[in-house]
């Protein structure tokens, strides 16, 4: 199976910093993805082989990308986990919104059993306090991203890894120890779903 960990590219102006950094979303986006593929390349009994790609580009190339992988491969041969981050407003400044969810597919029993187990993973290694209300909101940015699952044939689940101005969020995320939370989240969830789909 060929997992593909997926973050849209922001373009600039909307490529912002969490506030009183100078620490780039996207550069954030990019270590988190290369986490998770070091967490899923360590050995595992039981889990069976698997191929991790990173994919980036602005979003209508992320679109063309995964309808061409549609049409040249069985959609059981991918899984794909897109990443993104909350974010209030393109501001600069700190707002109250907070926490980790994910979206799937709707109808797709695939994509709501790996979303299950990211939740399960996810309060196990962030705790309640970190999942979000899953009636709140979504940004525009964030509507965007969810058109890759309208795209994809193959599993696909969309995660928001916790909000970049929301002053306890961006505590978490500025350190490499928040990263790594949120790779384990992804990899756990990931391995439980490959050894159940053996």
């Amino acid at each position: 199976m060929n997992i593909n960990l997926i973050y849209p590219r922001i373009p600039s102006p909307l490529d912002r910093h969490i506030p009183g950094t100078y620490i780039k979303a996207c550069q954030l986006l990019s270590d988190l993805a290369t986490q998770i593929k070091a967490q899923l390349q360590q050995p595992a009994k039981d889990t069976p082989f698997t191929s991790v790609s990173i994919m980036t580009a602005y979003i209508e190339d992320l679109m063309r990308k995964l309808a061409r992988q549609s049409r040249a491969q069985p959609a059981f041969a991918n899984l794909n986990i897109v990443l993104q981050f909350g974010a209030s407003a393109q501001d600069d400044r700190w707002h109250t919104a907070s926490g980790w969810t994910v979206t799937s597919q709707p109808g797709n029993p695939q994509s709501n059993q790996l979303a299950d187990f990211l939740i399960t993973h996810a309060l196990k290694i962030l705790g309640s306090a970190a999942i979000t209300n899953g009636s709140t909101p979504i940004s525009q940015r964030e509507h965007s991203s969810a058109r890759l699952l309208d795209i994809a044939k193959a599993p696909t689940v969309l995660t928001t890894n916790l909000y970049i101005d929301n002053r306890q969020n961006a505590d978490l995320l500025r350190h490499s120890s928040g990263i790594l939370k949120l790779a384990s989240v992804h990899a756990q969830a990931i391995k439980q779903y490959l050894e159940l789909s053996q």
